[in-house]
């Protein structure tokens, strides 16, 4: 038996394909287009903008098509966390971009170490959370994947660009992005929110929650004289191309992020939380081999190729087969479901429920013709003697 094996391979894992392969077309674009043709706040609106209109877009076309789901009493208080959890996501970004500013407080700029917290994080959430269940194969590759995480970062030098005087925000935004991708998770699992309505709430939540930060922000640069984002506006569609407005600005803006959060959103509802570290993981190698001009690179290629590996076991689709670490994956697990059920049947046509327990004739013949153990039959035959046995047929 090989070392190594094929595991189950889930057919909704092309979402995550299709995903980072549109994030990598952004990517290319935002490096091959000036930053002046997209104005931030306006990009910022429209990544909520996006997913709203997708949603209410897949509501009607599926309408017909939804098969009718049990429905728990629902509260307000659901989607009242949604948007607490919103505000600390969206505040840290605000916060970074407009009041902290600088890579050296930048939550990428370490975003494998991040991404190796995350995973370790996103498991703790699923199993109290959700009530996942994890196992030594599980563990063995999830610190696998983190300990290369970290090391891709040490190569890099990116811990010597970070300044941790405000490490205290990196371990709240974490958390926090943790919550949010199990929160989003157990809404649609255990309160049974349809994907179709988590994209639309998701997108109205963080319409709302901008607006209000951005709506403050305005405030705050007429009363101090500032200029700032109405400034900004103007300077914008006074000097830029109405067709680069139209078609950068609002089609491709709107249409990037209702397509990125649709699939984001399918990930969570098909897959699990962990799975969107995925394209991260990616989508970050991608940018930095392309675009990146650090001199230590290509010694993250080695160290990159084994920390995917480590995922492929993680989520397995590939599977150790020594010690016994593929006894509890989810292929070994069902194929053990499987023949466990095929053989409660075969017992339940050996002994029938009428007005008596008896066994049918030709079933005792294959028996023998099968030469099962002698104890199996005496076994079987005890079990059944407590009830009254028509003879013809022990015979």
């Amino acid at each position: 038996m090989a070392i190594i094996s094929l595991g189950r391979i889930d057919k909704k894992l092309i979402f995550i394909a299709i995903l980072t392969i549109a994030r990598m077309i952004d990517l290319i674009i935002a490096y091959n287009i000036s930053e002046d043709y997209f104005d931030s706040i306006l990009s910022s609106l429209e990544e909520e903008i996006g997913p709203i209109i997708a949603g209410i877009i897949m509501m009607f076309l599926f309408k017909q098509k939804e098969k009718k789901r049990e429905r728990i009493k629902r509260s307000f208080k659901y989607l009242f966390i949604l948007f607490l959890l919103r505000l600390v996501k969206s505040g840290y970004e605000r916060c970074y971009r407009y009041v902290i500013k600088g890579s050296e407080y930048g939550y990428n700029t370490i975003i494998n170490t991040i991404n190796a917290v995350e995973i370790i994080m996103i498991t703790i959430g699923t199993f109290l959370l959700l009530n996942y269940k994890y196992y030594i194969h599980h563990i063995i590759s999830m610190f696998i994947y983190s300990a290369f995480g970290i090391v891709l970062d040490f190569i890099l030098g990116n811990f010597s660009l970070v300044n941790f005087k405000y490490i205290y925000i990196y371990i709240i935004y974490l958390i926090n992005e943790v919550l949010v991708l199990c929160y989003l998770k157990y809404m649609m699992d255990k309160l049974y929110y349809h994907y179709t309505e988590t994209i639309i709430y998701w997108g109205i939540i963080g319409l709302i929650v901008k607006i209000c930060i951005f709506s403050g922000r305005i405030i705050y640069e007429y009363k101090n004289d500032l200029e700032g984002i109405i400034h900004n506006f103007k300077i914008y569609f006074t000097e830029t191309n109405v067709v680069v407005i139209i078609f950068l600005q609002f089609c491709y803006t709107i249409l990037f992020y209702a397509s990125f959060y649709v699939l984001w959103i399918l990930i969570l509802y098909y897959l699990k939380p962990s799975h969107t570290i995925i394209s991260d993981e990616l989508i970050e190698s991608f940018e930095l081999i392309a675009y990146e001009e650090n001199p230590n690179k290509y010694y993250t290629i080695i160290p990159f190729i084994l920390q995917n590996i480590a995922l492929l076991f993680y989520f397995e689709i590939l599977e150790f087969n020594f010690l016994n670490l593929n006894k509890n994956t989810i292929k070994n697990i069902q194929m053990r479901e499987k023949k466990e059920e095929n053989e409660r049947q075969t017992i339940s046509s050996l002994i029938e429920l009428g007005e008596q327990y008896y066994i049918k004739d030709d079933e005792l013949k294959i028996l023998d013709e099968q030469k099962r153990p002698i104890d199996k039959i005496e076994e079987l035959r005890s079990t059944i003697n407590s009830n009254s046995i028509e003879n013809k047929y022990l015979n």
